[in-house]
């Protein structure tokens, strides 16, 4: 942040700042959102629905994506620019009785832009927990992610995290399912300070809390499964410039599998998302606070070259509709990955 910002008044520093720390908040909140997880997940998904029933007591997944994003950091500036991305996830379960195991997991998460280098990031997390088997066909799982995000080239979205929830899942009858979890999420940017309530940089760390809650309904079919979810979370933070980065999420979708073959499948999902900021307000209206409205469709096709090596090539869209002309804009990536599991 550039420091002859704290010698303007509060007022001027009110309509610029949504465009000073755009690029920030938009790295922390979508474009690592966007990756995160979700290539893994569809390998993951393909792979535990054709051998649905099997547990492993260990697992491993190593992923190299080779793949192009029209809009980096997703603004109206549209930059475009190859990405490399690596993936190495491992984790294990160890039974303790019966009914309980105790599991754990790291994993690392690389993403490497050609050109636009702000966005270059490496994720890892340390997971520990438990999952065991209740009554009436439930599963729970408690557990502890600790989690180190650093942007190489942007200091400012670098961040600790520690997520603590639950999920509890239940099989029903006609091969229908259904779960619902609740995670607490902290994070505690160590280079980026926050503003005060007359839009000064103190000398505090930035802290943000993350309560969330999620719920999926769904169904195993001969070669389909097909979901519907909810997601509901509220974020706030140690900001206290117009509550900066406080405001609700709620999002909404469905997501469908289908096994083409014995070594071909198809994935589809989309959702919206509606994001409402408590105080953050919109340039020339300091009455009017933030909403954001997005949505994101994507498809992908998977193919077993071998029989743990799966190539799969993803298509996402994603555009985003606010009353805040900043935060206008669409964007899409599409990508080549090789996933192998062990």
């Amino acid at each position: 942040m550039n420091k002859s910002l704290l010698f303007l008044p509060a007022l001027l520093l009110t309509a610029i700042f949504p465009l000073s720390a755009n690029a920030a908040n938009i790295n922390e909140e979508q474009t690592t959102e966007k990756y995160l997880g979700k290539s893994e997940e569809k390998a993951y998904n393909k792979v535990e629905t054709v051998k649905e029933g099997q547990r492993y007591t260990t697992k491993l997944l190593v992923a190299a994506i080779q793949g192009y994003d029209n809009n980096v950091f997703l603004d109206p500036r549209r930059v475009q620019d190859t990405f490399s991305e690596a993936i190495v996830d491992a984790s294990v379960s160890y039974p303790l009785s019966g009914r309980w195991d105790v599991i754990g997991g790291i994993s690392a998460h690389d993403i490497t832009y050609w050109k636009a280098t702000d966005a270059n990031l490496v994720d890892t997390d340390l997971k520990f927990g438990f999952e065991g088997k209740l009554l009436g066909g439930m599963t729970l799982t408690t557990y502890n992610d600790v989690e180190f995000l650093e942007y190489q080239a942007n200091a400012d979205g670098n961040y600790f995290g520690d997520k603590v929830g639950l999920v509890l899942k239940q099989k029903l009858p006609k091969n229908f399912f259904h779960s619902f979890s609740y995670e607490y999420l902290y994070k505690h940017y160590s280079d980026s300070k926050a503003f005060d309530g007359s839009g000064v940089l103190s000398d505090r760390d930035r802290v943000d809390n993350r309560n969330t809650v999620y719920y999926d309904l769904g169904v195993y079919l001969k070669k389909t499964m097909f979901k519907v979810f909810g997601e509901y979370y509220v974020n706030r933070s140690n900001d206290n410039f117009l509550d900066y980065y406080d405001y609700d999420s709620v999002r909404l979708g469905s997501s469908m599998i289908y096994l083409l073959t014995d070594k071909m499948s198809t994935s589809f999902s989309y959702y919206r998302q509606f994001r409402n900021y408590s105080d953050r307000t919109i340039p020339g209206d300091n009455t009017a606070a933030e909403k954001d409205r997005t949505w994101v469709s994507s498809a992908s096709v998977f193919y077993d070259i071998y029989k743990n090596a799966t190539l799969g090539l993803s298509y996402a869209y994603r555009q985003n509709l606010s009353n805040n002309p900043t935060q206008k804009y669409s964007g899409s990536i599409t990508s080549l990955g090789l996933y192998c599991k062990f």
